[in-house]
């Protein structure tokens, strides 16, 4: 649960640089979040945020090696077809 909850963490930073344009930092928190907590269930989104980040930055064979690892990983991932969109409200607590 804590290590979930630290993986959690970090892509909520990630999303937060993403939304300013600051797309290295999102990377470096995402790379973070797969390397230290690589068995959550934020290594998906951590990896579709490297991928957008990398993209961001022309960085193509970064994007290219993280979108391969992603597409490997969770071939029906739901980040393909909505991105970083939520469409839950972020008060919702249960």
């Amino acid at each position: 649960y804590l290590v979930n909850a630290l993986a959690s963490l970090e892509l909520h930073v990630a999303r937060y640089y993403m939304k300013r344009g600051a797309y290295l930092a999102a990377a470096n928190r995402a790379q973070y979040a797969v390397l230290n907590y690589p068995d959550t269930p934020a290594t998906e989104e951590a990896l579709f945020i490297m991928v957008k980040a990398y993209d961001a930055l022309g960085l193509t064979d970064l994007r290219d090696d993280a979108e391969r690892v992603m597409r490997k990983n969770f071939p029906n991932s739901e980040y393909y077809v909505r991105g970083l969109d939520r469409q839950e409200p972020w008060w919702k607590l249960w």
